[in-house]
């Protein structure tokens, strides 16, 4: 059987192919829904920078900090369209929390915040 070869070749090709689109897609919609977030918590820019926090987006997550320290990242998941929201200086066993959009994501970002300050 001739050309069984190239026949493999381009299944596998376009396998590669289809599976950098995936990717690529899944990155395009995580990006959007961080800087969608972003521009949602810039609304309260005054009290952030009152309380010294800013927000960053670096490695595919809206990182939190007071100063320097690192307070709480946030990733979103494509797949399941929720924001997951990674406390790295919390007291209690909640070490995630997850919120189902924007308005509910920077609402809890905020009590966070406020619950480390306290």
């Amino acid at each position: 059987m001739m050309g069984r070869f190239k026949d493999g070749w381009e299944q596998a090709q376009a396998a590669a192919e289809a599976e950098e689109a995936e990717k690529r897609r899944r990155g395009e919609a995580v990006a959007a829904a961080l800087k969608s977030l972003s521009h949602a918590l810039a609304a309260d820019g005054e009290v952030l920078a009152q309380q010294n926090l800013t927000l960053r987006v670096e490695h595919g997550a809206l990182v939190m900090k007071r100063l320097v320290e690192p307070l709480a990242g946030v990733t979103f998941d494509p797949d399941r369209n929720r924001f997951k929201i990674h406390k790295y200086t919390s007291s209690d066993d909640a070490q995630e929390d997850e919120a189902k959009d924007i308005d509910e994501c920077a609402l809890k970002l905020g009590a966070y915040a406020f619950a480390l300050k306290t």
